[in-house]
């Protein structure tokens, strides 16, 4: 009985965080019975469900991912998967609540801080997609809560455990591993002290060299995909202009033939038909076409250097846009709505493929997407407005800058250990979340909405309250040695006036901490209570004295 009374008080103090928590539960539920058992995404989810199948890692991207997939392959279920992912989403925004909490934010703005990730749609999508978006979100989260629980003197477990948690994001996501930097970086720049950033150096390399030499026993090569040369050669075909860059001839296959008017989002150039990649000798995706397209994008870069720095911030500025998802190509930003959800957006080829693994890994037939109404249809409204605005997204970043601003002009550059305040990393990590992908790739709406949950928990500590002196919050320590707290030998004791008929010993109050100058009036008689060792025995004054 006094469980369920202790749980219902702790329910009625965070009710309304918990009302924000089960609306989320609820849309997340209605998702489900929505689009089941998953949303598929092309090319993407056959090579997660292929690296799940296989053990074998993808070279068009990082495959952490796969593992989870293996990892759940015993239960024969992609339902399953998404209910976890799911679950994963609600934990993202329990930990933001917790945390915010933590640091003194009253309870509706600590829910306000976690409403994106419980309440945004296309949260919401991404969690039922095969995707790895929701894994890498999470990781990043988990990390985030490890490294903000504690103001000062964090254990070393703990740092430990948020370098691993983002080396494990790194190889399910690139984004990852300039996190995992940045962290080693803020761990130096705060003074943590060498044996926290030996740690967190040690324990991040792990999962990475673990990776690492997984991909080089099936590829006998060391590295974590065969394509980050072909994204970025893809990032320069907005800009790029052969006349400009004059590449060798092997290059030369890769230079665009529209005029950069007529030319289509970058990442087309990879998946197109008539792709330039197809004139380069081998498969699209190997060690050497990407050397090749990694040299080319170069060249552009070093060309053209404002042209892609203007085609970096073009794709950046798109973030804070007011509709989402904006971006140059329509098709690209129907992938990631409700709406079309059931649309293949791979070739025949691709979607028999994933057809015939999806049969493998529930023993099964087939799983593709089904739009069950009314629900499917109540989602495709919901998210006609259910999400957060770009341009909110823009306001939420410059608060969490404000509040950094804030303990750099109370502190400056003298007090590291607290400098920028407990703010300055998770602002500068979903800073970083939303600018690589426009440096290495594009744009999309699928970047930066782990990103959000981010930026919330910034803003939310960023104007944390003080923290109260812990010393007053001590217990009282024993005061030291002086007039009213040494021994007193008799013969210093001058006897009253009067004789009194009995004495009794008056124990010194525990906190007293100046010498008492009057007698103290003894109690109603009553037993006498040994003094403690401290104490001085005086003459108890008598009823007349």
């Amino acid at each position: 009985m006094h469980r369920v009374t202790s749980a219902l008080q702790f329910l009625a103090k965070h009710w309304i965080f918990n009302a924000a928590f089960v609306l989320g539960l609820a849309l997340r539920v209605i998702t489900m019975l929505g689009f089941p058992p998953a949303i598929w995404l092309g090319g993407d989810s056959t090579s997660y469900l292929r690296t799940g199948l296989s053990l074998v890692p993808g070279i068009s991207r990082q495959s952490g991912y796969g593992l989870v997939l293996f990892l759940f392959r015993p239960f024969h279920s992609f339902l399953l998967v998404t209910a976890v992912q799911h679950l994963a989403g609600l934990t993202i925004g329990v930990l933001i609540y917790a945390v915010a909490r933590r640091y003194g934010l009253p309870a509706w703005g600590a829910t306000l801080a976690a409403l994106p990730v419980l309440l945004d749609a296309y949260q919401l999508q991404l969690e039922q997609e095969i995707l790895a978006t929701t894994t890498f979100g999470f990781l990043v989260i988990a990390a985030l809560g490890l490294i903000l629980w504690w103001r000062d003197d964090r254990p070393l477990w703990a740092t430990a455990a948020a370098a691993a948690l983002l080396a494990m994001s790194a190889v399910t996501w690139p984004a990852g591993l300039p996190l995992l930097i940045l962290f080693a970086g803020y761990l130096i720049v705060r003074k943590a002290g060498w044996r926290a950033v030996a740690t967190g150096l040690v324990a991040g390399a792990i999962p990475l060299v673990m990776y690492l030499a997984w991909f080089d026993a099936n590829y006998h090569t060391v590295a974590f995909n065969e394509s980050n040369g072909i994204f970025l050669w893809s990032r320069t075909m907005a800009f790029a202009d052969c006349s400009v860059i004059r590449p060798p001839a092997d290059e030369a296959v890769l230079c665009p033939r529209l005029p950069a008017s007529q030319r289509p989002d970058g990442p087309t150039y990879i998946w197109a038909t008539r792709s330039p990649l197809k004139a380069l000798p081998g498969p699209k995706f190997s060690a050497g076409n990407n050397a090749l397209a990694m040299d080319f994008a170069r060249r552009a870069i070093a060309a053209q250097p404002a042209d892609y720095a203007r085609t970096v911030l073009d794709g950046f500025w798109l973030t804070f846009s007011w509709g989402r998802p904006d971006s140059r190509s329509a098709l690209h930003s129907e992938k990631y709505q409700f709406a079309f959800a059931t649309r293949t957006w791979a070739s025949a080829a691709t979607n028999s493929e994933l057809a015939t693994d999806q049969h493998y890994y529930t023993r099964g037939g087939a799983t593709p997407t089904r739009a069950v109404q009314p629900f499917a249809r109540w989602m495709a409204g919901y998210q006609r407005f259910g999400f957060l605005r770009g341009t909110l997204l823009g306001v939420v970043l410059l608060i969490g800058l404000a509040g950094i601003a804030r303990r750099l002009t109370r502190g400056g550059f003298r007090h590291l250990r607290g400098w920028g305040g407990p703010a300055l990393y998770p602002w500068t990590a979903a800073m970083v979340m939303l600018l690589v992908p426009n440096v290495t790739a594009s744009f999309s709406i699928r970047y930066v909405v782990p990103a959000q949950p981010v930026a919330c928990l910034a803003a939310g500590v960023a104007f944390a309250r003080a923290r109260r002196d812990t010393a007053a919050q001590r217990p009282p320590t024993a005061p030291a040695p002086g007039p009213a707290s040494m021994p007193v030998p008799e013969s210093a004791i001058v006897p009253a006036p009067a004789p009194a008929p009995e004495t009794e010993t008056v124990p010194a109050p525990e906190t007293e901490t100046e010498t008492e100058t009057e007698p103290v009036p003894a109690p109603a008689p009553a037993a006498p209570a040994p003094a403690p060792a401290a104490s001085v025995s005086r003459p108890a004054r008598t009823a007349g004295s």
